[in-house]
């Protein structure tokens, strides 16, 4: 016959998997609140309406355009043929130094680390916090989501015009040249241009950068040498490095001005140009 003690070790388990669905279920209820409230705060946020997303008129834009189309076109005729040479010229710790740096050019650890940090916050009860660590808490929050959507946006941008252009990646150099495309081909070997790594490295880059301006250079220059080892290493041309950090760093820019038309992190001085708030909303 079973005991007292029996049962009761056979309750044990259910007891504690009742709690652990309870606390699953209680945080749940948390997270589904905290969206709520953000919704509602998000709806009824001021805009600052004074300037355009994207403030340059269409000439400005297409002048921009052909510059970039012009030194695209100059690297591939004057550097890529030349990209073969760069790898074995180098000393062997530089060429494993830029092998190991270019792993920071990886989407996945910051869109997981910053979703985390998302994911973390809004498992907070923010309303039992103190008015003044609320808005930090905030704050905090946004800043996440704006490092997750500046890198989350240009690495679609990215990855969807790469294989739409089917540029010849540098491995098929010898058989194809350094100016061959296959459109629509979807392979990722005829996938070379943008770079991806280098528009995660400057996106990344330019997003910090504008968070923590009094590191702005440091941070785009890390940026900056995220993409430039993808050349180093030999896995893509230097043309395909100058789009794919022009295509992140300007998407990291128009993130944060659509932040600064929310007044969340961002906001814009007198002349429309991009700058962190400041005061207790803007300490990060």
């Amino acid at each position: 016959m079973s005991t007292d003690l029996d049962r009761r070790r056979a309750a044990r388990p259910i007891a504690d998997q009742n709690r652990v669905l309870a606390y699953a279920a209680f945080r749940l209820a948390v997270i589904r609140r905290n969206l709520r409230t953000l919704w509602v705060f998000l709806r009824r946020r001021r805009r600052d309406r004074r300037f355009p997303l994207q403030p340059y008129d269409a000439f400005q834009v297409a002048n921009a355009l052909v510059v970039t189309a012009t030194t695209f076109v100059l690297l591939v005729i004057l550097l890529d043929p030349y990209l073969p040479l760069w790898p074995p010229t180098l000393p062997r710790p530089v060429f494993d130094f830029f092998r190991f740096f270019t792993q920071f050019g990886k989407a996945d650890w910051i869109l997981i680390g910053t979703g985390c940090a998302v994911i973390v916050a809004l498992l907070l009860e923010a309303g039992a916090l103190r008015p003044r660590l609320r808005v930090k808490h905030a704050i905090r929050l946004f800043a996440a989501a704006y490092l997750f959507l500046a890198v989350a946006i240009s690495g679609i941008i990215a990855n969807l015009s790469k294989y739409v252009i089917g540029r010849a990646r540098p491995k098929l150099s010898d058989d194809n040249g350094t100016f061959a495309f296959d459109f629509w081909s979807w392979n990722a070997d005829w996938a070379s241009v943008p770079s991806g790594h280098a528009t995660t490295g400057m996106a990344f880059g330019v997003a910090l950068a504008l968070l923590f301006p009094r590191l702005f250079w440091v941070f785009l220059c890390l940026g900056f040498w995220i993409a430039a080892s993808r050349p180093f290493i030999g896995v893509h041309y230097p043309s395909d490095m100058l789009v794919g950090g022009l295509l992140g760093g300007a998407t990291a820019w128009l993130v944060a001005r659509a932040f600064a038309r929310l007044r969340l992190v961002f906001g814009f001085d007198a002349d429309g140009g991009l700058v962190r708030r400041k005061g207790a909303s803007g300490r990060l």
